[in-house]
């Protein structure tokens, strides 16, 4: 099994410093002199990023960098706020000026005006001119208008998905930050509030939505008699796999929740697929050749993720392949959202996300194996496959 690595930062220098000295010369219409050119530069970029290193070490940049980081609280609220208000929708009518952006809400001009002036410090807005703001092609990801927009997901990460964090130290210790907060399990509490429940499958569409047509196109689910996709919600991605194989037979197993989603359209047409409803920690549908799994493992700690690939490897027939839609953790030092992520989903609901080898292990005590990891054209997920030990 492979799976592409990010090159270390020394070995970009070295891989630059070598394709500067050894590309062959008959292969380049390089003179010696721009040759030697470029090797300078070189040098010229190697000092200078160790002058900036030297610079983001000092005290001041330091206390900067802490500050930035403890405020980034107030940049993510005023963002929710922005959201919430529907503020971007109002602008996106024609409103400029705060007054008239205020209006709809009843909110006071100024504080409006303020809060713009602060968003347009993050790209949000643009100030065009004194006291009068446009909307950005990044705030129209806040509004409810464009395709995959983030309006619910900034709304609902400000609201209790923030509620959570405050309770880190605690959870650190153990136990489950989400329960401290409501007093029941995260699917608990979704399944007896039902329009909460509307909104987290609407978030999981405005986040997970661009991943789709990714998946589709980097593997080939044309080989499969019938694909089972576990905890699929409103089946967003069962839509567009029988969209791209049509006839292709499907079944969509999910909470009762997420299969009413599914019957009222929100994920798309899901001609020729059975909507089943049930609870993964019992059992999931039998017969099928394919089970796939988008940011299902990821809610759960290995307890839990181990009693549904048991599940999935007691009903699968014995040729099938299970996939899995994740994003594995790197093993290097490489900055990945989704060491963040991990601590979110572990506050949810003590999930976890996971390296290539943790699935790999995963794998092997529930009776399966890794066979292959297939990156996509997405950089949030990843195609892991594994089949019957």
């Amino acid at each position: 099994v492979t799976q592409g690595k990010s090159t270390p930062r020394r070995q970009v220098w070295t891989s630059r410093l070598g394709r500067l000295l050894f590309t062959p010369w008959g292969h380049s219409w390089e003179t010696a002199a721009q040759r030697i050119s470029k090797i300078e530069d070189f040098g010229d970029s190697v000092s200078s990023h160790s002058d900036d290193a030297a610079k983001a070490a000092s005290p001041a940049a330091l206390h900067k960098k802490m500050m930035s980081l403890l405020s980034s609280l107030w940049v993510t609220q005023a963002v929710g706020s922005f959201a919430r208000l529907g503020l971007a929708d109002t602008m996106e009518d024609g409103a400029q000026d705060p007054a008239a952006i205020a209006a709809p809400r009843g909110l006071d001009p100024d504080r409006v005006f303020r809060l713009l002036r602060a968003l347009s410090t993050v790209g949000i807005v643009a100030e065009t001119s004194p006291r009068r703001f446009a909307l950005t092609p990044l705030g129209k990801l806040l509004g409810s208008r464009a395709p995959h927009n983030m309006r619910t997901a900034a709304m609902l990460l400000t609201e209790y998905h923030a509620d959570v964090w405050s309770r880190l130290d605690d959870a650190l210790a153990g136990g489950s930050a989400f329960e401290a907060v409501k007093d029941r399990p995260l699917f608990d509490w979704l399944g007896e509030h039902p329009d909460e429940a509307a909104r987290f499958h609407r978030m999981m569409v405005d986040v997970h939505g661009p991943e789709t047509q990714a998946v589709v196109d980097a593997y080939d689910f044309s080989e499969f008699a019938h694909i089972v996709d576990v905890g699929g919600g409103n089946g967003s991605v069962l839509s567009a796999i029988v969209a791209a194989i049509p006839g292709k037979r499907a079944t969509l197993f999910d909470l009762p929740e997420g299969i009413a989603a599914a019957r009222r359209g929100e994920g798309g047409p899901l001609p020729n697929v059975e909507l089943v409803a049930g609870n993964v920690f019992d059992a999931v549908p039998a017969g099928g050749d394919a089970y796939l799994l988008r940011h299902l493992l990821h809610d759960y700690d290995d307890p839990e993720a181990l009693k549904i690939l048991s599940n999935i490897r007691r009903a699968m027939l014995p040729n099938a392949r299970v996939v899995v839609l994740e994003a594995p953790l790197p093993t290097d030092a490489t900055p990945a959202p989704g060491r963040w992520l991990d601590l979110h989903v572990m506050l949810l609901n003590g999930g976890r996300e996971r390296t290539l080898e943790e699935y790999a292990r995963l794998f092997e005590q529930s009776g399966l194996r890794l066979n292959r990891s297939l990156p996509t054209k997405h950089p949030a997920i990843a195609v892991i496959e594994a089949i019957a030990a």
